[in-house]
């Protein structure tokens, strides 16, 4: 006997649970009602995966925007995976989802990110730690002003200024000379933030 699909399975139940919103007691049928919305969204966060996995990097990227959207933390574990894809793409937008869903249990992926070997996901990194303006990021903040990148450079300098921390001053007064003006301009702009 050839065993049921998981599409299958969700199909029955949710014939089940609609006959339910015909139901006489008005408790049944806001039950059905409700586990009818769950019932979408585990279809729903089924298909996402489901393009997560696939060869195409554009599936990929579009099943982390719609991770990102789920509002679930369900979609946490499956868009921190994704910050190991072996496309850039993918690690860039996997770290900016992340960054946006703000959740502190992101935290240590996102740091990892730090030493990823694309500027533009360590860009991205930094960018998402610095919408957290947490002090504990401050020795991994400062580790990253050894990229010699500008474009990680800047939103570097810009989330040590988010946290706040005066110890940081010599750090961000140094870059205030750097050559690239982006960077000094990122270095005035943390400046004005310390306490």
């Amino acid at each position: 006997m050839e065993a049921e699909s998981t599409e299958a399975r969700l199909a029955r139940r949710r014939e089940q649970i609609r006959a339910a919103l015909r139901d006489p007691e008005p408790a049944v049928r806001e039950a059905a009602s409700r586990a009818l919305e769950r019932l979408e969204r585990r279809q729903d966060l089924a298909v996402l995966l489901e393009r997560l996995a696939s060869a195409d990097v554009g599936a990929r990227v579009e099943a982390l925007y719609g991770l990102g959207a789920f509002g679930d933390r369900a979609a946490l574990p499956p868009i921190v995976a994704a910050l190991r894809d072996r496309a850039e793409d993918v690690r860039v937008v996997a770290v900016r989802t992340l960054g946006e869903l703000h959740d502190e249990s992101a935290l240590s992926p996102l740091a990892e990110c730090l030493d990823d070997p694309s500027p533009h996901v360590r860009r991205e990194a930094v960018e998402a730690l610095s919408r957290f303006a947490d002090r504990r990021l401050i020795p991994l903040l400062r580790a990253i002003l050894a990229d010699a990148e500008p474009a990680v450079l800047g939103p570097a300098l810009r989330a040590l200024g988010a946290c706040g921390d005066e110890a940081c001053e010599p750090e961000l007064a140094r870059f205030a000379a750097h050559p690239d003006p982006s960077v000094r301009a990122a270095a005035l702009e943390a400046l004005a933030e310390l306490d």
